[in-house]
């Protein structure tokens, strides 16, 4: 009996461990209360997608790897992209477009450098699309480009 019983545990947590390995990307929610690493304005001329004024976020794990140049698994960086608005001579933010989310999981990404690529609408934060496994997806293969810094764009600066 004590052995079946050891066997039905092993069996659920493989199941289990499945079923999480294969769980999307969720929303961050709380992310804007994390380090704020950089805001950029892109203008005309960049790709029309990200024209606007976007922020990047990242959890204490995306902030450490920035730090160190190694990301550990958990790390979580956001990059959150709004429509550019003009008061008088400011530049501000307009509406929320979309939110991405990079994820690192150095075994369930493994085909796309350790990293997965989540992108949620606005303002319901529905899921557009999840290019986890995808290793010749939209954000990976950008992010190829930065494959010496551990396929992020970011740098930290004090």
């Amino acid at each position: 009996m004590r052995m079946w019983g050891a066997v039905a545990i092993a069996a659920a947590a493989v199941i289990l461990g499945a079923a999480g390995a294969a769980a999307p990307i969720a929303f961050p929610a709380g992310f804007r209360s994390w380090t704020h690493v950089s805001s950029a304005l892109l203008g005309e001329g960049g790709p029309p997608k990200y024209q606007g004024l976007h922020h990047i976020y990242g959890n204490r794990a995306a902030i450490e790897g920035l730090k160190s140049g190694r990301y550990a698994d958990g790390a979580v960086f956001v990059y959150d992209q709004w429509t550019a608005g003009q008061v008088g001579a400011a530049t501000t933010a307009g509406e929320r477009r979309f939110v991405d989310v990079m994820v690192r999981d150095s075994r369930r990404f493994a085909a796309t450098g350790g990293w997965g690529y989540a992108e949620f609408a606005a303002p319901d934060h529905r899921r557009v699309a999840e290019i986890e496994q995808d290793p010749q997806g939209s954000c990976h293969a950008c992010h190829e480009r930065q494959a010496t810094r551990g396929f992020v764009f970011s740098r930290w600066r004090d």
